[in-house]
C-alpha cells in the first residue's frame, strides 16, 4: 500500500478498478477532467487540487459534486494547463495541500530505501527520501514534472517517481509509433528521399518517435537533430533512444521553435509535426526556410 499522486487517472485506472485497497490515497493535480466513476471507488481517500480558471478547472469543479467524500483544494488565479509547470509555479500550495491531506489519513508502514534509480518492466523509477511511500506519476507535459517539489516531499516521505514510455504523455506520444500515424510519417520520409550525409532537423521532437525512425533508416549516415522546448520529453526521448542503441546518432537538445540557435543553411531537411498550431506558425516557417535556404532544396 502507498499514497499516489498524478495528473489524472489514466495511469492508475487498472489499479483503482481492480485493487483500490492498495491505494492509501490519491492526489490529482489540475486534471483536465475528473473520471468520477473510477475515482468514486476511493471515496474520502481522494484529494483534488485544481485551479479556478480555464475550461479544465470548470470541468473539474463541475464534477466535484459527484465525489462528495473527496477533499478539494483550489489554487487561486490559476489555470493549470496540460503543459503548465505546475510544481514550479504553485509548489508551496501543492506541498501544503498534500501534507495536510495525508496527515488526516491512515499511513502505510514507513520504508527506508537507498536512493536509487532504474527501470522495471519498461517503467523507470527514482527513489528519494524515507518515510511513508508516496508514488509520483507523470504530470502530463509539465516541463519540470515533480522535481521542484522533491526536496520538500522527500523530507517527509519515501518518494518514488515513475516515468518511461508506458506512462503519462510519453505513452500517448509513443502510441503514435504503433498506429496509422507512423504509416503517414513513413510515407513522408520515403518521399523526402533523404540522402547519406544530409542533416535532418525535427522541431518539436517530443519523445523522439520520428527521430528514432530516422535513425533506424539512416544507420548513422546522417546528422539527426531533435529539438523540443520540454526537458521532460527530451529526457524520456534520450532514454528511449538509448534503449534501442540509437542515441549516438541523434542530437537531442532544448530549443524554442520560433528561435532555435541554428545558423542559416544549417540543415538539409526540416520536419515538424503538431507544433505549428502551438506557436507563431508564420515565424516558425520563416525560420525553417532560413535553416535550409543555402542548400538549394527544401523539405518539410
Amino acid at each position: 500500500m502507498a499514497h499516489f499522486a498524478s495528473r489524472g487517472t489514466a495511469d492508475l485506472k487498472g489499479l483503482l478498478s481492480q485493487q483500490p485497497e492498495r491505494v492509501a490515497s490519491l492526489t490529482v493535480l489540475c486534471p483536465a477532467v475528473l473520471d468520477t466513476r473510477t475515482l468514486a471507488r476511493i471515496g474520502e481517500r481522494l484529494l483534488v487540487v485544481t485551479g479556478d480558471r480555464g475550461p479544465g478547472a470548470r470541468r473539474v469543479q463541475a464534477g466535484l459534486p459527484d465525489l462528495p467524500r473527496a477533499t478539494a483544494v483550489v489554487l487561486d488565479d490559476y489555470a493549470g494547463l496540460t503543459w503548465s509547470d505546475i510544481a514550479a509555479e504553485r509548489g508551496d500550495g501543492i506541498v501544503a495541500a498534500i501534507r495536510g491531506f495525508l496527515s488526516r489519513h491512515s499511513a502505510p508502514p514507513s520504508v527506508r530505501l537507498p536512493e536509487q534509480e532504474g527501470e522495471i518492466a519498461g517503467i523507470s523509477y527514482r527513489v528519494r527520501g524515507a518515510g511513508v511511500p508516496l508514488v509520483l506519476l507523470p504530470l502530463d507535459l509539465s516541463p519540470g514534472q515533480w522535481e521542484p517539489l522533491i526536496p520538500a516531499l522527500a523530507a517527509d516521505y519515501c518518494t518514488i517517481t515513475l516515468g518511461g514510455a508506458l506512462l503519462g504523455s510519453v505513452a500517448s506520444l509513443e502510441e503514435r509509433g504503433r498506429s496509422g500515424y507512423m504509416a503517414v510519417v513513413r510515407g513522408l520520409l520515403d518521399a523526402l528521399a533523404i540522402m547519406p550525409g544530409e542533416s535532418v532537423l525535427e522541431v518539436g521532437c517530443g519523445s523522439g518517435v520520428i527521430m528514432r525512425e530516422l535513425a533506424r533508416r539512416t544507420g548513422g549516415a546522417n546528422r539527426l537533430i531533435g529539438r523540443d522546448i520540454n526537458p521532460y520529453l527530451l529526457r524520456e526521448a534520450r532514454a528511449l533512444a538509448r534503449r534501442e542503441g540509437l542515441l549516438d546518432w541523434i542530437d537531442f537538445s532544448e530549443g524554442l521553435a520560433e528561435a532555435l540557435p541554428l545558423p542559416d543553411g544549417a540543415v538539409d531537411v526540416a520536419l515538424s509535426s503538431t507544433v505549428f498550431e502551438e506557436g507563431d506558425a508564420e515565424l516558425m516557417l520563416s525560420k525553417y526556410t532560413r535553416y535550409i535556404l543555402s542548400h538549394g532544396h527544401k523539405h518539410y
